[in-house]
Parts: C-alpha cells; structure tokens; sequence
C-alpha cells in the first residue's frame, strides 16, 4: 500500500523535532558536553541561614550592618567541593580576587589582606566564603537549547568572624544569577565570567555590611 501524502509530509517534520529534542536534551554528538555543563553541582543546604539576591553593585540590600567599626579586613580563599574545583577550577581565585580588587578601590579601610594567617593589633573582620552551588552555562548550550536551558548561578555562604573575640558577627547566603534570555543573544559570554562579577558584588556586599572605624 502506498504512504498517503500526509504521512509523507508529516514524516520529515517529525524526524527535524526528534533532531532538535536530542540535541537538546544531550542526545548526538554533543551529549556529553551539553550533559555535564548543564548540571547544577550538588547543592548543599544550609539552614537558619537567610539567603540574599545581588543584582548590582547599584542597588545594594539594605542589611543590618555590624555592630563595631572595624580598620582591617582579611579576605579568606574561597573554598568549594570537589565537584566544583573539578568542574569550574578558576572560580573561587576569581571571585577572590574581584573582591579584594573592589574593597581596596574603596580606599576605606586601613588594611584589606588576603592572607588570614597573619595576626595584628588592629581590630580587624575576617571573611570566609563557600561556594554551595553553582553553574556556568556553555555557549554550545545556548545554542541549541536557547533561553530554555536554564541561567548561569552562583550561592556563597559569607561568614564575618571578629578576630579579636573569634565570634561570628555577620552570616549569609549571597546569590546571583545571569539572566536567561540576555544571556542567550551573547553567546553565553557574560555567563563565563561570572565569578569575577560576582567577586565584585560581594565586595560591595562586604563594604557596605562592615563600617570602617575611624
């Protein structure tokens, strides 16, 4: 029996989508790329610990600031899981870097360090970071998925600790994430350099939460 002439148009239409939807989903030839860039790291859930959106270095929470100035700042390494370091090696010494990069441009402290070993008179805050969870979409997805999957992401757990006292003064949950659509008109460009971003908008964070003594 001869195929109708609606079976023979509807045919090459159904083998496009199962095309598309593989490529999407991870099937083809870029299964393992698309796969593996796309899934979040396990995240880690910390409880009683209240989360914070960064938008921009603009428009700033208002949050309750510590309660004493302080001279110093010591900036801790930003720590992660091994799924992160394996997945994203660069991003905790990039966002470590634009935060110390965006706290000595303030000029308002007399002493912002990266090194948390050293030990001094000043009356100084500590700052440790964790990253929880995170996620850098690849260009190579955006391309084939669009806006649909999914935005670029970054959770850090900020803990203020008084090196005087050794009491924690100050403990968040500071996200951000790279809008969806804008970044699928960029290639994904904005995306990949998110941890440098983020490392200037917990600067501001950091610089708005700690006054400086005078």
């Amino acid at each position: 029996m001869k195929p109708s002439i609606h079976s023979l148009v509807l045919l090459p239409t159904l083998c496009v989508f199962a095309l598309l939807s593989a490529c999407v989903s991870g099937g083809g030839g870029q299964s393992s790329t698309i796969s593996q860039e796309e899934a979040p790291v396990e995240k880690e859930m910390v409880d009683g610990v209240e989360k914070i959106e960064l938008g921009s270095i603009e428009e700033m929470p208002q949050v309750e600031k510590v309660a004493a100035g302080y001279k110093a700042l010591q900036i801790g390494n930003v720590v992660s899981s091994e799924q992160v370091k394996t997945d994203y090696p660069t991003a905790g010494d990039d966002c470590k870097t634009h935060i110390l990069k965006q706290l000595n441009e303030k000029k308002n402290y007399l002493s912002v360090t990266g090194d948390t070993a050293k030990k001094g008179k000043t009356k100084s805050v500590k700052v440790s970071l964790e990253i929880l969870d995170m996620r850098i979409t690849s260009s190579t997805a955006r391309m084939f998925g669009g806006a649909f999957v999914g935005s670029s992401f970054m959770d850090v757990l900020i803990t203020f600790t008084d090196t005087t006292s050794a009491k924690v003064i100050h403990k968040k949950i500071l996200s951000t994430s790279n809008n969806a659509w804008a970044a699928s008109y960029s290639g994904g460009s904005s995306d990949q350099s998110l941890p440098s971003d983020f490392g200037m908008l917990i600067g501001e964070y950091i610089y708005t939460v700690v006054p400086a003594s005078k």
